[in-house]
């Protein structure tokens, strides 16, 4: 009787010791939300989310527990009009085919109830957003098509300045920052009242005050990271007071994972640059505002150890290791933003 009792533990042992052999690095209970990647650019262009040659694949999401990925719609600034317009449609259509193909692990969320669904069916959310007011076709009230569409996230600007805003790459070359135009005035009041959430990321200096003027609903910078880590891209980082203007708004920052983005004293840019920004952000305006915004698929080189959604759980393990607490960790992961978007149960 004892030794087949004896028997029957050790094999519960064993079986449970292969099953964490197979769970992610990261304590299980960490899921994560990505503010912002560019897997649709490739979509459009005919690559699958099965394509491995792709930084986000439906694997990789799944590998690295992400919950909730908010694909982002990017126009090429040349496209005016309605070619804009047919363009970013196309996008988004393509996408949710994608989503279609693969309903047993991915569904488009748009709200609270689709969110609840998503995470009770234990399914990888996609969360659409547009890159660049342009996308609009230059008119105002499309904002409404897009959200009909699923759009939730705008990011004002992309590189290029726009009818609506002055970008920070046109702002630093050009050295004229006009901030919010008239028409930019409108669409962040339309912005408002859908319920879309103005992104910031990419925005000139003046922009981005106008906006956090102007806006109801706190906006963020959905893939952005510290300026004083790293001059060389001011216009692409925000200031220690932007940092804590977002946080005191109640904003969010998703920190990019860019390399030319992160810290300069880390050579080569690894997974502990990305961690540092973190950290730094958190000394400044605490944890309550950060987030993860990776912008994979819309960088071609990535930080040494985080080359995919597949390595989030390792960058959570390089936050734990510097000092992150576990209940920090979970609000970077994903608990930062279902807060702002209003999603909480």
């Amino acid at each position: 009787m004892r030794f087949s009792a004896f028997i029957f533990l050790f094999l519960i042992i064993l079986n449970t010791t292969a099953k964490a052999d197979t769970m992610p690095k990261t304590d299980a209970a960490y899921l994560a939300a990505d503010l912002h990647c560019d897997a649709a650019m490739k979509i459009v262009k005919g690559k699958t989310l099965t394509d491995n040659s792709s930084q986000v694949t439906i694997g990789k999401l799944k590998k690295g527990r992400v919950g909730l990925q908010v694909f982002a719609c990017w126009v090429p600034p040349s496209y005016r009009r309605q070619k804009a317009i047919d363009y970013t449609l196309k996008m988004i259509s393509m996408t949710k085919s994608q989503i279609s193909s693969h309903s047993s692990q991915l569904m488009l969320v748009t709200d609270k109830v689709s969110w609840q669904k998503c995470l009770k069916e234990k399914k990888t959310g996609v969360l659409l957003g547009i890159e660049g007011g342009h996308a609009l076709g230059e008119e105002t009230g499309n904002l409404k098509l897009f959200y009909k569409e699923g759009v939730r996230i705008l990011t004002l600007t992309w590189n290029n300045s726009n009818k609506f805003a002055t970008a920070g790459f046109s702002a630093g070359k050009t050295k004229k920052d006009l901030g919010l135009t008239a028409e930019g005035i409108k669409l962040v009041k339309l912005a408002d009242s859908l319920g879309v959430m103005i992104d910031l990321s990419h925005s000139s200096e003046k922009t981005f005050w106008d906006v956090l003027k102007l806006a109801k609903k706190p906006p963020l910078a959905s893939h952005s990271c510290a300026r004083a880590l790293n001059k060389k891209f001011q216009f692409r980082n925000l200031s220690d007071k932007q940092i804590k203007a977002l946080a005191q708004a109640g904003g969010l920052i998703g920190v990019n994972f860019c390399p030319a983005f992160l810290g300069e004293k880390r050579k080569p840019v690894d997974i502990n640059s990305v961690a540092d920004q973190f950290d730094y952000m958190k000394k400044l305006a605490g944890v309550d505002c950060l987030a993860l915004g990776s912008d994979f698929d819309g960088i071609e080189e990535v930080p040494k150890g985080l080359e995919g959604p597949d390595k989030i759980p390792d960058l959570l393990k390089v936050l734990e290791k510097q000092g992150f607490g576990k209940d920090e960790i979970s609000k970077i992961a994903l608990d930062n933003f279902i807060r702002y978007m209003g999603w909480r149960n």
